[in-house]
């Protein structure tokens, strides 16, 4: 915990800043609400893993639940990038902050949100965006591009009816235990939310009690491991619900605990010096570059990829684009990029590879900022349970791909979670862009090449159509 700053003068006056309660200072929830909502940037959203360019907020916006009882969540918000989150300002001393009251209090307002028609939620997210009767609009209103706000819309179609949702609790000082109750939540709770904690603490030079400079420190986070979804869906035209219930198996979990692992600084210096090399190479700023990738990610979310499925996708296995990581969305394992199909039986990650320390497989472009890679992915107790590394139909595979790989190159590897990489540098892929935008298409156009490449010759298929005939999917 930070308790007092230094702003320092060229003249030699200093003044010490202490920090304060807002009850010191006779302020309300309703200042730190506002102040939040004028400066969004102290939700310090990079933190919990939300890099966006653009945010929308709305304050005490009212939602009515499925009892009719009138819900007031002190500040919403939508991103470019297909997020949405509710946030709940408590001050140090409300009683509401001890405990779990909070936390249901917080969840139970996205119960709510999550029940509306689309037509109720437009008409809440549209506060300070005229003409928006769609989510499109609304989504248009904050990336600016028609095409690109379809598959935002969607995703916040998706993530309201699924409850996926970010959930911020900011106060000036959080009470002992919240932390504990935080982190509990992730524990005991079966659904796919994130919860976290931010301090936004006010502070003052009592010579100068005008002046007020605002810190944001996140202290808390849930570390959710998704196992079971409830979709509550409600027809606009009759009013009636639906309700779908989908849960992970015991192979998905065994994923994301022993191969989602946290990424380290190291890990983020590798990926910035790989873009920077990149940069250098094709000539284009690394901050376009970082731009394109995240773009490409988020796209490839909510891209049709069946064609792909089809061919390699067991009849057990969830049919969706994700990314993995806890940190940065996408980013894990030395990769950055998107993963096809859940669980992995097998799953196909296609993107961006820059560093070896988990793969044990180099970089093609080693000295050329990392390659751009299509990886087979596979959960390492359903592999041994049936032999896939030893299956005909992986090592025809294999085989095949090392005869034909012209400008890629084919690698396999000792880590039996990630057994065969196609790869080619990712400075060769895109040379010659111009653009953002440009960057994206290369990427698409490279993933579409590569995942051609893997399953055109249907060993994949195969392999599967065997092991279900067999009853071991």
């Amino acid at each position: 915990m930070i308790d007092g700053m230094v702003k320092t003068r060229t003249n030699g006056s200093d003044q010490t800043l202490k920090r304060k309660r807002l009850g010191e200072l006779r302020l309300l929830e309703s200042h730190l609400e506002d102040v939040i909502f004028r400066n969004h940037e102290l939700l310090c959203l990079e933190r919990i893993g939300l890099f966006v360019d653009s945010i929308h907020l709305v304050r005490q916006g009212r939602v009515q639940d499925l009892m009719g009882h009138q819900k007031y969540p002190d500040l919403m918000f939508l991103t470019d990038r297909g997020d949405v989150g509710i946030v709940e300002v408590k001050r140090f001393g409300n009683r509401e902050l001890r405990g779990r009251s909070v936390i249901s209090q917080i969840l139970d307002y996205g119960a709510a949100l999550g029940s509306l028609d689309e037509r109720s939620q437009v008409e809440l997210f549209s506060q300070g965006l005229p003409g928006c009767t769609r989510l499109e609009h609304v989504a248009l209103k904050l990336v600016g591009d028609p095409n690109r706000a379809r598959w935002v819309a969607q995703s916040y179609r998706n993530r309201l009816s699924q409850g996926q949702l970010h959930y911020i609790i900011a106060c000036d000082e959080a009470p002992e235990g919240l932390s504990e109750w935080i982190r509990s939540a992730s524990r005991n709770d079966a659904t796919d939310y994130q919860i976290s904690v931010l301090e936004v603490s006010p502070f003052q030079n009592d010579e100068y009690p005008e002046d007020i400079i605002w810190l944001s420190q996140p202290i808390a986070r849930t570390e959710t491991i998704h196992r079971t979804t409830v979709e509550v869906i409600r027809n606009d035209d009759s009013g009636q619900l639906s309700v779908n219930i989908s849960s992970e198996s015991p192979d998905t979990i065994e994923e994301r605990a022993e191969s989602d692992q946290p990424l380290g600084a190291s890990g983020q210096r590798k990926f910035k010096n790989g873009i920077e090399t990149v940069a250098e190479e094709i000539g284009l700023p690394s901050e376009m570059i970082h731009t394109a990738l995240k773009s490409a990610n988020q796209q490839g979310v909510s891209a049709d990829w069946e064609w792909a499925y089809d061919a390699f996708a067991n009849s057990e296995s969830e049919r969706i684009a994700f990314l993995r990581g806890k940190r940065i969305l996408g980013m894990v394992e030395g990769r950055y990029g998107v993963n096809l199909a859940q669980p992995w039986r097998p799953s196909v990650f296609v993107g961006y590879y820059f560093s070896s320390h988990d793969h044990s497989i180099q970089p093609v472009g080693k000295g050329r900022g990392g390659d751009f890679s299509i990886i087979l992915d596979v959960t390492k107790n359903w592999g041994q349970r049936n032999s896939f590394w030893e299956t005909p139909e992986y090592r025809s595979l294999c085989h095949r791909l090392t005869q034909q790989s012209g400008e890629w190159t084919v690698s396999q590897g000792n880590n039996l979670w990630h057994p065969l990489m196609i790869h080619r540098p990712m400075a060769d892929v895109m040379k010659g862009a111009v653009d953002e935008s440009d960057m994206v298409n290369r990427w698409f156009s490279a993933a579409k090449e590569g995942l051609d490449m893997l399953l055109s010759g249907r060993e994949l298929q195969a392999l599967r159509d065997r092991l279900e005939d067999e009853g071991k999917v």
